[in-house]
């Protein structure tokens, strides 16, 4: 298996097809994953994920509830 953002997304696969993912948020150093991601059926958006504080953290998780919005 690719190890990889996208590789691994890849791996578990859509759920709309079969796979169990509906989304995949990945770090800004995957971003160019999304594109790709998208192709496979999946809604993607990259940000920071390191979680170093509470504020961070808080806007990590904003990024996968925003991600959320976008499922069908």
């Amino acid at each position: 298996m690719e190890t990889s953002a996208a590789g691994v997304a890849r791996h578990y696969g859509a759920r709309s097809s079969g796979g169990i993912l509906d989304g995949w948020l990945v770090d800004h150093a995957d971003a160019g994953a999304v594109p790709e991601l998208a192709l496979a059926g999946l809604a993607a958006a990259a940000t920071g994920t390191l979680m170093t504080d509470v504020p961070t953290t808080a806007r990590i998780a904003a990024a996968a509830l925003s991600l959320v919005d976008r499922l069908p």
